[in-house]
């Protein structure tokens, strides 16, 4: 399938063209990354033997696309809390593919990760806040994270604050915060997003199923956290 979807003849071939478009700092890689595509041209992406080393490049975590994009956006009307605000939020892609959708979002990041060229003159990127200080100021009952970073644990925060009645979680569970993160938590209750999940692809997917996206195991995960009534 790989071979097939990029035109080679073997696997070198392909390899070597790839090396190719590294020393050429990815300028002639015929690869697109759209935000909004639909999931099975972005996950032409995952087929890249050096996706890195093209995550590195193009500042990209969480590659997203429309049906990712379309059931979150679902999942949080579903939810109808307000304000909702988004943490780490870097480049602001997430934030600016939910606003798209008519979600009115508040977007931060404190910039400690320098943001790819390919965004840098977004006049709508996230305000330059920490997560702890955003929270302070917008008091948000659902709380969007998407790659929190690694070591880290900002969830405590999260329950802590009494606006705070839900949050998501995006991102791989073995390099996104720590193993506590992802616990199950007195007074909360957290299940899978289905159908996001479905449709997530990260950084770490090497080798995607095109034809079969429901039963890959992705490596990152759409986890809501909900307090109890």
């Amino acid at each position: 399938m790989s071979l097939k979807l990029f035109g080679y003849k073997s696997i070198r071939e392909k390899v070597e063209h790839e090396k190719q478009w590294l020393k050429n700092d990815f300028v002639d890689c015929p690869v697109k990354y759209d935000s909004e595509a639909e999931w099975i041209d972005n996950a032409v992406i995952c087929r890249l033997s050096l996706l890195k080393a093209y995550c590195d490049k193009f500042g990209i975590y969480q590659i997203l696309n429309k049906e990712f994009n379309d059931s979150l956006a679902e999942e949080i009307n579903k939810l109808k809390l307000s304000p909702i605000l988004e943490v780490g939020a870097g480049s602001g892609e997430l934030a600016r593919s939910m606003r798209t959708r008519e979600i009115d979002i508040y977007a931060v990041d404190n910039y400690t990760q320098p943001l790819p060229k390919r965004v840098l003159d977004n006049p709508d990127l996230p305000e330059s806040l920490d997560y702890e200080t955003a929270i302070s100021k917008y008091q948000p009952e659902l709380i969007i994270c998407s790659w929190m970073p690694p070591g880290e644990d900002w969830s405590p925060q999260f329950r802590a604050n009494d606006s705070v009645k839900s949050y998501i979680l995006i991102g791989d569970i073995e390099q996104c915060g720590t193993r506590q993160t992802y616990d199950d938590f007195a007074g909360w209750q957290n299940y899978v997003l289905k159908e996001p999940n479905k449709w997530s692809m990260c950084r770490s997917d090497n080798g995607m199923d095109f034809d079969h996206p429901e039963t890959w195991w992705r490596h990152s995960q759409v986890i809501i956290y909900k307090r109890d009534d």
